[in-house]
C-alpha cells in the first residue's frame, strides 16, 4: 500500500474495517466493490479497472499489496476467482 497517501490508506483501512468483520466470503471483487463504491474519486484511481472486451479483473500492484495488508491484519486470504479473472495472452 505504498502507493498511496496517509489520506487515502486511512479511508481505505476505514472501509476494509467496515465490511470484513461481517463478510464471511473470500470473494476479493466483492470486497473491492464496496470500497470503490464508497470511497472518493483519488483512492478509486488506485484500484485496476476490467478489461475493456472481457470485462474481467486484473490485479495492479496496490491490489496485489493491499489483499497482502488484509491477510496480514485480518487473518483473511481474500482470492480473485479464475471465473472473475483475465486471461493476459
Amino acid at each position: 500500500m505504498n502507493e498511496c497517501t496517509k489520506e487515502q490508506k486511512s479511508e481505505i483501512l476505514e472501509l476494509l474495517s467496515e465490511i470484513l468483520p461481517l463478510y464471511d466470503g473470500d470473494d476479493w471483487i466483492k470486497v473491492k466493490k464496496y470500497v470503490v463504491r464508497y470511497s472518493k474519486s483519488n483512492t478509486r484511481k488506485l484500484f485496476s479497472t476490467r478489461h475493456v472486451k472481457t470485462k474481467k479483473h486484473t490485479l495492479n500492484n496496490f491490489e496485489k499489496s493491499l489483499l497482502l495488508a488484509i491477510e496480514d491484519i485480518y487473518k483473511k486470504k481474500l482470492i480473485l476467482y479464475k471465473k472473475d479473472k483475465h486471461n493476459c495472452e
